[in-house]
């Protein structure tokens, strides 16, 4: 926070109400920058009343530095029992979001800090590692520390991290616990977060003897499932499910198309910029978000209309992203999560079953039809940016045309 920050949240306890109103005016200036609607901005600005009161109440001998911490305790704590005297909107997901645009304007850190225990220093080490020798990807680093942090804090709590006193059967321990509420995938998630951790620990010369061995293997046979995918009746029904006459609706169609027809991975459809765009060609350079390269891929007519539907009422920006947010934090570019969320709320629009979730269903359809069309394995790699064929094989179980033509006659046994 800066020093001026600092100053205006230190004068709310003594200036009163005349520093107070000079932050709200501050913020709903920001809120209109923002290009929120009247009425957004009015709650907005109640509920940032209503943190701010809350806030000098809990700290009347002089208020400390503001910090994320405060918003939740606020949210979690406060909010369900609150019995004050407001007007403010009381739902949880519209006070962060209320709130979320104040710390920004009070330039406080909005990303939950952790505490500098010694579990999380030796997860910070081991996450260094990962970035800096073996060059992981960030989804890869956020789920191994994850579950390293998990098995570290299991056997230490807050005290010192000892190599010494890990043993195989705390391994073997962990995981059979996390793998009887989770899929045979994500329990192989955990068994290779804890191996790479332990070969971590093999390189610092540190840990005892056997700690490979206590990590059991989770059996998961290659290529045993059948990647899921929607029908061509479904896909259908998915993208009328899109409002065109909104913004938001023609962005979250193009982002759609951008999954179904081009097969891309989420983190791969908030990245495209709009230099990516070669409109005199007709093709689209995707930044790979896991291999970290580049690959060109044609534009269809339908993902081209989509996307100039939606260029032409996309918000004015600074940011070259295509996709931009639409409303809170109007103009800067989508998250991946903001992408899934779309879909998700596609699915439920389009009255899907629960279990159609996440977006890669949507690039397996991208990779199903592709297969029936006739592509060959190399070419449904190449448009996936798959490194390996392998990673690409699993779909020759959807290609039911070729499968008929291998498959051995059955002969019937007669007695």
């Amino acid at each position: 926070m800066s020093v001026a920050n600092d100053a205006v949240l230190a004068g709310w306890s003594s200036a009163g109400e005349t520093t107070v109103a000079a932050v709200l005016d501050r913020y709903a200036v920001a809120l209109v920058a923002r290009r929120l609607s009247r009425s957004t901005s009015d709650q907005y600005r109640q509920i940032a009343t209503h943190f701010i009161a809350w806030w000098r109440a809990e700290h009347p001998q002089g208020q400390p530095a503001l910090s994320q911490s405060d918003v939740e305790a606020f949210v979690s704590i406060h909010l369900p029992q609150c019995t004050c005297p407001h007007r403010g909107r009381r739902t949880i997901h519209e006070n962060r979001a209320a709130l979320r645009h104040l710390l920004h304007v009070l330039q406080v850190p909005t990303r939950p800090t952790r505490p500098i225990t010694p579990v999380e220093a030796e997860v910070t080490r081991y996450d260094a590692y990962l970035r800096d020798v073996c060059g992981a990807a960030g989804q890869t680093r956020a789920h191994r520390t994850r579950h390293v942090r998990e098995f570290l804090t299991s056997l230490f709590g807050d005290q010192d991290v000892c190599d010494a006193a890990i043993r195989p059967a705390d391994l073997t321990r962990f995981v059979t616990t996390r793998a009887q509420t989770c899929r045979p995938g994500s329990a192989a998630v955990i068994t290779d977060g804890l191996r790479s951790y332990v070969r971590y620990l093999e390189l610092q010369g540190r840990g005892g003897g056997g700690l490979r061995d206590g990590i059991p293997s989770v059996a998961r046979w290659r290529l045993a499932s059948v990647p899921v995918h929607l029908q061509s009746s479904e896909v259908q029904q998915l993208l009328i499910s899109f409002d065109r006459r909104t913004p938001r609706g023609c962005r979250d169609e193009a982002m759609a198309r951008c999954l179904v027809v081009l097969g891309l991975r989420a983190g791969e459809v908030a990245r495209v910029a709009l230099g990516d765009l070669d409109w005199r060609a007709s093709t689209v350079t995707i930044r790979e978000t896991k291999t970290h390269r580049a690959r060109v891929l044609p534009l269809p007519p339908q993902v081209g209309r989509a996307l100039v539907r939606y260029l032409r009422t996309r918000p004015k920006t600074s940011s070259d992203r295509v996709f931009v947010r639409i409303g809170v934090l109007d103009g800067d570019p989508v998250t991946p999560s903001v992408v899934r969320s779309a879909i998700r709320q596609a699915y439920r629009r389009a009255g899907f079953p629960p279990q159609y979730t996440g977006t890669h269903r949507l690039r397996h359809t991208a990779a199903t039809r592709l297969i029936t069309a006739g592509a060959s394995i190399k070419e449904v790699a190449d448009v996936l940016g798959h490194a390996s064929l392998d990673s690409t094989a699993i779909y020759t179980k959807v290609d039911l045309p070729r499968l008929r033509a291998v498959a051995l006659p059955w002969t019937e046994v007669t007695r």
